[in-house]
């Protein structure tokens, strides 16, 4: 049985305990809360690679991990992402429960207490992070950010993504851009830390069987110095519709061309249409059930793979395929068909009895991984909702065809974004 509270322990602070016995281990999960933008976005992609080398105790990544292991291999992690116009410093411990150990040793407190160390006694010298710590990891990033073209089925979502969002936060990659690594010394990259920890909305996540009150305890006494100037999360800002469906195509070196749709919403968690919106996105492309993968994939093989997915965030969907390329007049035109059958109710029942089941089953799994449950409820945070992982499934299965074909007459596709090869020209 799981059970979630909030601990508001201040202004911009707060604890969320996942109480669930289901789990032989407890994750405690800190996480900053900063707007996304180009002036600081690569900064603190930068930073969560730098601290979590080693603190003022431990100063190397071999010292980290001898203490990690003498946690009966407590493991940790660092690192960025994104919630919306959210961007998400994150460092996570997991260890084992003490109640699974000899004489229930306090193995939880000492795992929070080694996470707080690593985010507030950094390793700095002279008012600024170890030179060639950060220049070694200055090194790592870039090459993560130039790696981002490898993968060409994601690069092409993420191009179309960044064109439809073009001059808004949602456009700015999580890492970074490449000139704005380059440029970061070790006295400006502290200096942000000092603006994250101080200006930055906290929630600290526990997942597991924990004794709560001693972690509650010691976090007010670590935090005690701390407190947030800032205490409201980075708001992201509703896509706005465009007039006309644009299309952008450009040439890469790739075999397999990629199609992917660009669609507006206008929908987000907040409002009472998105359970729908889950519903309508499974029926038209999540999933070996979805019209998308039948229709245009089996039926018609215009697609070697092609799926949707929501942008929850921003109110928007994306279609990703991977075609040939003289197929994609056909691709593009069956795909928007498949789109214009759902506003005009054409939904088996088993369509949307299967993807109602799907959607459930999912939300449902998340219960079984204790980072992904942390996660939705981090996301529930962000976006400004309450709502249980069981609540959520009511809500779903509360949904009706006539709820889903309502939102089909609200979406509408926006941009064509071509990724071709050379030989295509």
């Amino acid at each position: 049985m799981n059970e979630y509270k909030i601990y508001e322990l201040k202004a911009g602070l707060k604890l969320h305990h996942i109480k669930t016995d289901k789990f032989k281990t407890v994750s405690v999960g800190l996480h900053f809360h900063r707007p996304l933008r180009y002036e600081e976005a690569s900064k603190n992609a930068l930073l969560t690679d730098v601290m979590r080398r080693g603190n003022q105790k431990l100063q190397d990544a071999a010292s980290v991990s001898r203490y990690l292991q003498a946690l009966y291999g407590a493991a940790f992690h660092a690192d960025v992402r994104r919630k919306g116009e959210d961007q998400i410093l994150s460092y996570v411990v997991s260890t084992v429960a003490d109640s699974y150990l000899p004489e229930k040793e306090a193995t939880t407190f000492q795992a929070v207490s080694f996470l707080y160390d690593m985010v507030l006694c950094p390793l700095v010298e002279n008012g600024a992070f170890r030179q060639d710590y950060v220049e070694q990891e200055k090194v790592n990033l870039i090459n993560d950010i130039k790696a981002q073209i490898n993968d060409k089925r994601a690069y092409a979502v993420w191009r179309l993504v960044e064109e439809m969002c073009k001059n808004e936060p949602y456009s700015i990659y999580e890492l970074g851009r490449v000139s704005d690594v380059e440029a970061i010394t070790p006295e400006s990259l502290y200096a942000q830390y000092l603006t994250v920890l101080h200006e930055s909305p906290i929630d600290i996540f526990v997942t597991g069987d924990a004794d709560i009150d001693r972690v509650i305890d010691l976090t007010k006494k670590r935090f005690a110095e701390v407190t947030p100037k800032v205490t409201e999360y980075p708001k992201s800002t509703l896509h706005s519709a465009a007039d006309e469906v644009r299309e952008l195509v450009e040439t890469y070196d790739v075999s397999q061309a990629k199609l992917s749709i660009g669609f507006y919403t206008g929908i987000t968690p907040v409002d009472d249409e998105y359970s729908a919106l889950m519903v309508y996105n499974s029926i038209f492309g999540s999933g070996a059930h979805s019209k998308l993968f039948n229709h245009v994939r089996e039926k018609l093989s215009l697609c070697y793979y092609a799926s949707s997915r929501l942008e929850r965030y921003k109110g928007m969907m994306v279609v990703s395929s991977g075609i040939e390329y003289q197929n994609k007049e056909k691709a593009e035109t069956e795909i928007l068909a498949q789109a214009e059958a759902m506003r005009q109710g054409d939904i088996s029942d088993y369509e949307f009895d299967v993807s109602v089941k799907s959607i459930v089953n999912s939300l449902r799994s998340l219960g079984d991984t204790g980072g992904y449950m942390a996660d939705y409820y981090l996301g529930q945070a962000v976006s400004g909702t309450s709502i249980s992982l069981e609540e959520q499934c009511e809500l779903i299965q509360k949904v009706t065809k006539d709820d889903v074909i309502r939102v089909a007459q609200r979406i509408k596709p926006e941009l064509v974004y071509v990724m071709k090869g050379q030989e295509a020209e």
